[in-house]
């Protein structure tokens, strides 16, 4: 069952609710209002081949890792 986000709109809660089915109407577990608005949830998920991990990987393998630490020779990166 997956977990979904929703905003009361009676009681202005914010709450996660298991929910069975993709139609399913649930209810506020703290006023028990149906007035409901599924919020867009934010994941965590590994990117493949590119993101802001390449960019820092290729930015210190060029010795441009961005810290204070490299502009005064102690890198903490190896360079």
């Amino acid at each position: 069952m997956p977990l979904y986000e929703y905003d009361c709109k009676d009681c202005s809660k914010q709450v996660e609710i298991l929910v069975s089915s993709a139609n399913a109407k649930p209810s506020c577990p703290q006023c028990g209002s149906k007035k409901l608005t599924k919020l867009l949830s934010v994941i965590g998920s590994p990117v493949m081949g590119g993101g802001a991990d390449s960019a820092r990987k290729s930015s210190v393998e060029s010795g441009l890792c961005g810290r204070s630490q490299c502009a005064s020779g102690g890198c903490m990166n190896g360079n």
